[in-house]
């Protein structure tokens, strides 16, 4: 296989590796208590760096974090180990530092109590 044709087979394989935690962490966003699908995340870039003896290659994407309630956006670079914990810690980091949404009244916790919607019971 040529060397062009191995490239773009990685690529491909991480674009598509990356766009399903993707996909995974935007269903986990509609569905969380607290959020309810404010926050979308979606992949703007990809870059494909190969590894000298062409075993494979580092794949870094930038992603666009959403607020959908504001419309404000952040932009991130993650690389091609990212799971659906690290960009979970990502929104997390852009939530509360770049968004501010904490400091909004009523907080994001006492509006969710106040349209009904109650965290998930624990049960030891």
């Amino acid at each position: 296989m040529p060397l062009e044709d191995l490239r773009s087979c990685n690529r491909k394989k991480y674009k598509r590796a990356m766009n399903k935690v993707i996909r995974e962490f935007n269903d986990s966003m509609k569905s969380d208590w607290l959020w309810n699908g404010r926050f979308i995340v979606s992949q703007k870039e990809a870059y494909f760096y190969p590894y000298s003896d062409h075993s494979g290659g580092n794949y870094t994407v930038s992603i666009i974090i959403t607020d959908t309630k504001t419309n404000n956006k952040q932009e991130i670079l993650v690389d091609n180990y990212s799971t659906h914990y690290t960009l979970w810690h990502w929104v997390n980091k852009c939530i509360v530092e770049y968004f501010k949404v904490w400091e909004e009244k009523p907080n994001p916790n006492e509006q969710a109590r106040l349209e009904g919607r109650e965290p998930p019971s624990i049960q030891f």
